[in-house]
């Protein structure tokens, strides 16, 4: 059976349990809140007499070190006096390939009482039709080049055995106009009323529509009016920063309109007013340009915002969902009608560039082929290298060598 959050939270009885179940999707905390509301479900209430509440077993397994036959084995074992036995997979989607195609097989009918829960991380779940058993096929060919160990995911063989003998239930990234009325829903359990548009402002320009990331800035802006009933647009406006997304595509788009001046400023902001950090801008500038180039790709595939693409066109896309284009655009709709302009302004050789540049930058301040001198100065070169469009990086040829014997920037 295949459930969404909003139908599965209208399981009052949670019939399903005592069966084998996948919790997916992009919305971590809603995840989290499932897990507390099953845990409470099959514990009874706390005060209960211990001596008639029936014994709950809940163990949590990782994913990497889950081997089917052991996880089987202990399926086979009940709670200890009876009752509800638990068995949590976290990261359901690193379990090893093999491990998955093994646990598909077994996939049935549960000993009484005995439930498994996989939870999907970061990882995607397979679809019918995907080439090669589920494998990623990521675009930017930076990471692959560099031997990066690949996203895995859940395979569809174990996605289909546990639709058909469980449940699976998909915990998708909110939308907007949602996001912001759970906001209002959650600053009125803190005491607060949420303006409408102080929410849609918090959603949309402050820190997307992740709940985990919404919850904790309600926190700080309840501590933030004092006595004040009152969250309106200026309180946001005042106590939240804006998304470092927001600014990194700034970045990016003065990149693209290669007006170096622009984006060597607003570099500098970032890095002295906001002290973010030179790997983590240049983490996220990568993260940027994985974007355009996705964004491009699913362009000449017939995409435009709003839309869904087909199987062939998803299985091209990263299995990660924080480098995942839809997954963002989802997130951040904002980001995908800007990102959809500024992937019109490059052509396929200039992103190419752009990732080798990124990456040759990265190996620098790494210092894997010589250690420049200062990140930050780094990361203003590789800028200047990015709007002036050079062929080739920076680093090959002097400035790396010449930083590391002290005679660079």
């Amino acid at each position: 059976m295949k459930l969404k959050h909003a139908e599965f939270v209208k399981e009052k009885d949670l019939n399903w349990l005592g069966s084998w179940c996948l919790f997916h999707g992009a919305e971590q905390h809603l995840k989290r809140e499932a897990l507390e509301r099953l845990r409470s479900a099959v514990g009874g209430p706390a005060e209960a007499d211990k001596e008639t509440q029936e014994e709950v077993s809940w163990e949590v397994l990782a994913g990497s070190d889950v081997k089917a036959r052991d996880l089987l084995n202990r399926c086979q074992t009940g709670a200890l006096f009876g009752g509800q036995r638990i068995l949590v997979v976290q990261e359901a989607e690193k379990i090893d390939a093999g491990e998955q195609q093994a646990l598909a097989k077994a996939v049935g009918p549960l000993p009484e009482g005995v439930s498994v829960v996989l939870v999907v991380g970061e990882g995607r779940v397979g679809r019918e039709g995907r080439r090669g058993g589920g494998e990623e096929r990521e675009a930017p060919r930076d990471e692959r080049s560099r031997g990066q160990r690949r996203q895995r995911g859940i395979r569809a063989g174990l996605r289909r055995a546990i639709e058909e003998q469980g449940i699976a239930v998909e915990f998708p990234a909110l939308k907007v106009p949602e996001a912001a009325q759970w906001a209002i829903t959650k600053a009125r359990e803190l005491g607060k009323k949420l303006e409408p548009a102080a929410a849609r402002k918090l959603v949309q320009q402050r820190v997307g529509t992740g709940l985990g990331d919404i919850e904790s800035e309600l926190a700080k802006l309840a501590l933030f009016v004092g006595d004040s009933k009152i969250i309106a647009g200026s309180h946001v406006e005042e106590a939240t920063p804006r998304l470092v997304e927001e600014d990194v595509f700034r970045l990016v788009d003065a990149v693209g309109r290669r007006s170096a001046g622009r984006a060597v400023e607003i570099l500098r902001a970032l890095l002295e007013e906001r002290r973010e950090e030179p790997g983590r801008i240049l983490d996220r500038l990568a993260q940027q340009m994985r974007l355009v180039w996705q964004t491009k790709m699913l362009l000449e595939r017939g995409w435009r915002p709003g839309r869904e693409v087909d199987e062939e066109t998803e299985d091209v896309l990263p299995r990660e969902e924080r480098k995942n284009a839809l997954v963002q655009f989802r997130r951040l709709p904002w980001l995908a009608r800007r990102t959809v302009g500024l992937a019109k302004t490059y052509s396929w050789e200039q992103l190419r560039r752009a990732i080798a540049a990124l990456s040759a930058c990265d190996m620098a301040i790494k210092g894997i082929g010589g250690k420049v001198g200062e990140d930050a100065v780094a990361l203003e070169l590789l800028v200047v290298q990015l709007c002036a469009d050079l062929a080739m990086p920076l680093w090959e040829g002097g400035y790396a060598a010449r930083t590391e014997a002290g005679d660079g920037a």
